[in-house]
């Protein structure tokens, strides 16, 4: 039947697509469903670590800048914090799309762009109100505002947000990091140079910091570091990191749908790589690599407690982040850093 599939998933980012590459290499018919007219769009700072680079064996012309340095600063210090090896790469999330998609088994893949999943039933979902397409198994790849984990009954108590200005500007040459309580409260902001532009962000909790606020905050930081935003494009986008499980009967979870991003950092693409492929294992051959999954789960974990060290820190949250900063001024305190974050 053309309107049934073994495996139906909805979204196209680099869980969905890789899932569908396990899949669709296994022999499974697969219908990708994705709401924007393009794959790859996505509001996203483009960094990639080491760890990504490894999984993916991505080909270095896809790579726009490697940084073996980070700049870390506080209110009074500027710390810049080394690697034994490159610590992130700039990756354009449009061209990696475009990567991952030649990676499928074309003749197994069939991809439906500029579409909505109305309508969630257990042996099917309703496309733009009036098609209905049959599965065998569903996966929600579909970001943190996930239909599919809607339609689960779980809901979102822990999310961040993000928002960031992409900037026409290749001057940009350090990878930088701030954390000042009085702007960004428990989070960051960022600054990521790609090849023909940077972005510039933040990370908030609205729990803690209202858009509005928010938003005032990093304009005002942005006033003070003198970062010329007017040619830039204004993006945000939500960051769901509450995990609740990830496998429902016949209906499985991936990404930022299941809650895979870290709470503290906002880092989601590796997260979204192996849980995509732990959802495509589980459905091949109802076996995945229990290592993988608890190694996300004990990284995040970990994630989440330091969060809440800098959620209850109150007034002494400043000097939390001046004591990292004299922290990671050595060699073992830098290494330490970065295995916790990376």
């Amino acid at each position: 039947m053309k309107n049934k599939y073994d495996v139906i998933i909805v979204g196209a980012g680099p869980a969905g697509l890789n899932c569908a590459e396990k899949l669709s290499h296994a022999g499974l018919t697969v219908l990708m469903v994705e709401q924007k007219e393009t794959i790859g769009y996505k509001v996203c700072a483009g960094g990639l670590t080491k760890k990504d680079i490894e999984y993916l064996q991505i080909p270095s012309s896809l790579l726009e800048q490697e940084f073996d340095s980070i700049s870390f600063h506080t209110p009074s210090k500027k710390v810049v914090i080394r690697g034994r090896e490159n610590i992130l790469y700039t990756v354009d999330r449009k061209k990696l799309a475009e990567w991952q998609l030649q990676k499928l088994h074309s003749g197994y893949v069939h991809i439906k762009t500029g579409v909505r999943v109305t309508g969630i039933e257990k042996d099917g979902i309703i496309l733009n109100t009036s098609e209905k397409v049959y599965y065998r198994y569903l996966v929600g790849s579909d970001g943190a505002t996930s239909t599919v984990r809607k339609s689960l009954g779980l809901k979102v108590n822990q999310y961040a947000a993000a928002v960031q200005y992409i900037i026409p500007d290749s001057n940009y040459e350090a990878l930088e990091v701030f954390c000042d309580a009085n702007y960004f409260h428990s989070w960051y902001a960022w600054i990521f140079p790609h090849r023909e532009y940077v972005s510039v962000g933040m990370m908030f909790w609205p729990q803690y910091l209202t858009a509005a606020t928010a938003l005032s905050n990093f304009n005002q930081w942005l006033e003070k570091r003198e970062i010329d935003v007017s040619t830039g494009q204004y993006q945000a986008h939500p960051i769901n990191y509450e995990y609740q499980g990830f496998h429902f009967d016949n209906i499985f979870l991936a990404g930022d749908a299941g809650g895979f991003a870290s709470g503290l950092t906002g880092e989601g693409i590796y997260q979204a790589l192996i849980s995509g492929e732990i959802v495509a294992h589980t459905i091949i051959d109802g076996h995945y690599n229990d290592k993988d999954l608890s190694g996300l789960l004990r990284k995040k974990n970990l994630h989440d407690k330091i969060l809440k060290l800098f959620l209850k820190a109150g007034r002494w949250r400043t000097q939390l982040h001046e004591f990292i900063a004299l922290l990671v001024r050595n060699t073992a305190g830098q290494r330490l850093a970065l295995t916790i974050v990376t």
